[in-house]
């Protein structure tokens, strides 16, 4: 079967508002179909639409659009947090190792049309989904309605991330540059921090990091390191630095040998330059980036993951500041653990001491009331700030607290001991 090749109206015509609609995600996302939803939105009323990690600027989510669209999200950002906080938009929290099942026929979440964004089809008929494969292949592959986006500018990307052609059904063309993911900037409390986390990080080893300043700091820090392995939930730029340079080759990792695996591209266009036809980088779904036992046969995995804040028996919090939803559990939960089962694995939690401006501190006595806790503390080993590094591993309640306090930054520790005390 071919295609119907169409104008995006058109596209976006074949919806009804009774549907429920996946998103291409992050930098993957389809944004000429985006446009024409938005032109729509009238006639689409009340139609349910999935998204997975956004961060701000997707036009179809903005502020206003929860009054046509029901936006349900396995991560809250900046263009949702409103919407979810007033009840019109409805947050999931899930294991992203686990979203791929609910797109499955009898899936509590299963598409009725997908979204995509892929590549011009090879001589074979067969297009990449480039950018976007952790989510996007299941929600493509168990849809009842297709719609592709085909962008000349999606980077080819190899993995599991291809479609034939023949698995559209309807086709809009398109040219423009890919929406681009650029991280805030780090500073010294950010670059301090990556220094500790680099000095938990072993030659060979191989590493999983995130995405925001203290992420791009700590890959900028292992530059020093040889030989290291990559599988992680998506890429950044900075990782393209590291591979470049033969910091990060992937040589002396004990599955995907050679390979940089990852769900999603996440960065600018120097990102999607290098990765383009890239044989050395695969995309795959997120029921294998993330699954704890994919990660169980990666020797000395690391996990290196941010925090809100965390309590002094070590309960994290990453998703929340008291019941108003920041983000989602995203890949924390998958990752802290498997890392738990890797022969030799470490799992870090990096974060700077203080917030708001140096307000308030990130090590709290315990968390507020409403907080999600994103990682229970029988599964957190290294903290990391500025101060230094806490191992909580087989510790006693008080010693957590006192190794957590004694990286606290230093004009909260008094309060944080009495607190402790009482």
């Amino acid at each position: 079967m071919n295609p119907r090749r169409v104008s995006a109206q058109e596209a976006i015509g074949a919806l009804r508002p009774s549907d429920r609609v996946f998103m291409g995600q992050t930098c993957g996302e389809p944004q000429t179909l985006g446009e024409a939803l938005i032109a729509d939105k009238n006639r689409l009323r009340g139609l349910d639409v999935i998204s997975g990690a956004l961060w701000g600027g997707h036009k179809w989510a903005a502020k206003g659009m929860e009054d046509f669209f029901r936006i349900t999200a396995f991560l809250v950002t900046s263009d949702t947090r409103d919407a979810v906080k007033a009840g019109k938009a409805h947050f999931v929290p899930a294991r992203s190792s686990e979203v791929p099942a609910f797109f499955e026929p009898g899936g509590i979440l299963r598409p009725d049309v997908a979204l995509i964004q892929v590549t011009p089809p090879n001589s074979e008929g067969v297009c990449s989904l480039g950018a976007s494969v952790a989510f996007t292949l299941p929600a493509a592959l168990n849809a009842k309605t297709v719609i592709a986006e085909m962008n000349d500018q999606t980077p080819w990307t190899y993995g599991q991330g291809m479609l034939h052609i023949s698995k559209l059904h309807y086709v809009v063309e398109s040219s423009r540059p890919l929406m681009p993911y650029v991280p805030s900037q780090c500073g010294a409390e950010e670059k301090k921090v990556a220094e500790y986390v680099a000095e938990l990080v072993p030659d060979a080893a191989t590493i999983e990091v995130g995405i925001g300043a203290i992420s791009e700091a700590i890959l900028a820090a292992l530059s020093r390191k040889r030989d290291l392995g990559f599988h992680a939930g998506m890429i950044t730029d900075g990782v393209v630095d590291l591979m470049q340079q033969g910091v990060l080759n992937c040589s002396r990792k004990t599955i995907d040998k050679g390979k940089v695996v990852c769900g999603l591209l996440t960065g600018t266009r120097k990102l999607f330059d290098y990765a383009d036809h890239n044989p050395k980088i695969e995309l795959r779904t997120a029921d294998y980036t993330h699954d704890p036992r994919v990660m169980a046969q990666l020797d000395n995995f690391i996990a290196i993951n941010a925090a809100v804040e965390i309590d002094i028996t070590g309960q994290v919090n990453a998703e929340s500041v008291g019941d108003t939803q920041l983000s989602g559990v995203g890949g924390q939960a998958d990752f802290v653990r498997g890392a738990g089962f890797s022969k030799g694995g470490k799992s870090i939690l990096a974060m700077t001491s203080t917030a708001q401006g140096g307000k308030a501190s990130r090590i709290v006595p315990q968390l507020a009331k409403g907080t999600a806790v994103t990682t229970p503390r029988y599964d957190v080993q290294y903290v990391v700030t500025e101060y230094g590094i806490a191992d909580l591993r087989g510790k006693s309640l008080p010693e957590r607290a006192q190794a957590l306090i004694s990286i606290a930054h230093p004009k909260f520790r008094d309060e944080l001991s009495r607190r402790k005390a009482g």
